[in-house]
């Protein structure tokens, strides 16, 4: 989009002796796809920041939307909208930029419930000992998104121009929201597909207050007055900074300073982001099995690897000028990248054992940290890489190495593995007591063997 010698103009730009800017590469003449851009930094950066800008204003109206209406109908709804403006965002570009940013302000508006949305759906859906495999998979929708995103649209740009990467990607949201809504339901017992035998272990373990209704009030003041919440969204901070540099800048990195083409930057940037969810799946998976380690020592662990690990090597990444050998210096610019993959089982797992029936309203609040921090980083990085030198991109790995260590520590010195005292409901019914009419007095609900969601013995 931002390539002029790929534009028909180019040619006839090269044999005058007219400026780049005297060249009108958006000409209403020309298709779609045979237009460019001359965006300077500050386009860009807004172009990134209005997005996620949108995504922070609306985390709250979304929140108490899901909360009212279920995450069934609010999430159709995002998706619907969602499609008709990703399908209309080449009209509107070649029209008018600043229409473009307030396009991509309410383009985030359409993703400000997606944490939000995992939360609910661990909290329902998953059983008390899959909530890592869960949470691992929910979060990993950033990098599949990129996984996909990455190479298909470099490829497509390339053979069948810009905006069909655009229209391809409306075509697919179209899709995924045909079958969320045709599938998905906001109670588990309600959903025609799952029998009783499936419900009783995603339910076993949960509780119910005597009405059979989970409680409804959430303790806002509480929450945001714990100190092991406060770490957790400290952590996210660093994760996602790190993140957007995986997402949106790892390709301009190759492409600027390694000397990649388009085509070669998307592949290999797929490289560290399928590592990173083969790692995250991964971590979710074992987070829940392994028994001989207490769950706070694997949280700490687990996050450990992730920031702690990531941010050694973007040190390391600093340290290291590119120029010999290509194939290193992808390598050692993938590993801290697919490292964040281990932190499924660290501070995004805390969040959820922490706050328990309240996890969605923790994780609303992690959207907007995370976004927030995307929108910085928006700012951030290219600030400081004008011209996309290597002596520029040391100094933002060595922001990254700090961000990363620091925001680590304080996550390890107030990370819990139990549930917060505003999270637990002394006395209440269990799903499994309550299918079994039991009264919670003078009963006690366990399992018949050592895996959790099997007949339960009163």
């Amino acid at each position: 989009m931002v390539n002029p010698q790929s534009s028909p103009y180019w040619e006839d730009f090269v044999n005058s002796n007219k400026s780049l800017d005297e060249i009108n590469w958006n000409d209403p003449d020309l298709p779609l796809s045979q237009r460019r851009f001359a965006f300077d930094t500050t386009q860009k950066s807004l172009g990134f920041a209005a997005g996620f800008l949108g995504a922070i204003a609306a985390v709250v109206p979304m929140s108490r939307l899901t909360a009212r209406f279920g995450v069934h109908k609010v999430m159709t709804l995002s998706g619907i909208l969602g499609t008709f403006l990703v399908v209309i965002t080449p009209i509107v570009i070649t029209w008018s930029f600043p229409v473009f940013v307030i396009l991509r302000v309410l383009q985030g508006i359409t993703l400000a419930n997606l944490f939000t949305t995992a939360g609910v759906v661990v909290n329902e859906w998953a059983a008390v000992n899959e909530k890592g495999l869960f949470i691992s998979v929910l979060s990993a929708h950033v990098e599949m998104g990129a996984v996909f995103t990455m190479p298909v649209s470099g490829a497509l740009a390339t053979s069948a121009g810009w905006p069909w990467v655009f229209y391809l990607h409306g075509a697919i949201l179209g899709a995924l929201t045909i079958l969320w809504a045709v599938y998905y339901r906001d109670r588990a017992v309600k959903h025609p597909f799952v029998q009783r035998k499936e419900w009783r272990k995603i339910s076993f373990g949960k509780k119910l207050d005597q009405t059979g209704k989970g409680s409804n009030e959430t303790p806002i003041r509480k929450i945001v007055s714990s100190i092991v919440i406060w770490g957790v969204w400290i952590a996210v901070i660093g994760n996602f900074l790190v993140s957007q540099f995986s997402i949106s800048y790892a390709p301009i990195y190759l492409r600027g300073v390694i000397g990649c083409t388009p085509t070669e930057a998307g592949l290999l940037t797929l490289i560290p982001m399928a590592c990173l969810l083969v790692i995250k799946f991964s971590t979710g998976f074992f987070s829940d099995r392994i028994k001989s380690i207490s769950d706070l020592t694997k949280m700490k662990m687990f996050n450990s690897c992730a920031l702690l690990g990531s941010s050694i090597f973007f040190i390391i990444l600093s340290c290291s000028s590119p120029g010999g050998s290509k194939v290193l210096d992808v390598i050692l610019l993938s590993i801290p990248m697919a490292l964040l993959g281990f932190s499924s089982g660290g501070y995004s797992k805390c969040a959820v054992m922490v706050s328990g029936q309240y996890s969605p309203f923790v994780m609303s609040i992690v959207q907007i940290i995370a976004c927030s921090s995307l929108m910085a980083g928006s700012f951030l990085v290219p600030a400081l890489t004008p011209s996309d030198s290597f002596s520029e991109w040391q100094r933002v790995f060595m922001i990254y190495g700090a961000v990363l260590a620091i925001t680590n520590t304080i996550f390890i010195v107030f990370a819990r593995a139990e549930p917060a005292k505003w999270a637990q409901q002394k006395g209440d019914l269990t799903l499994a007591e309550a299918v079994m009419g039991s009264e919670p007095k003078n009963t006690e609900v366990m399992p018949v063997d050592s895996e959790v969601g099997a007949s339960p013995r009163i």
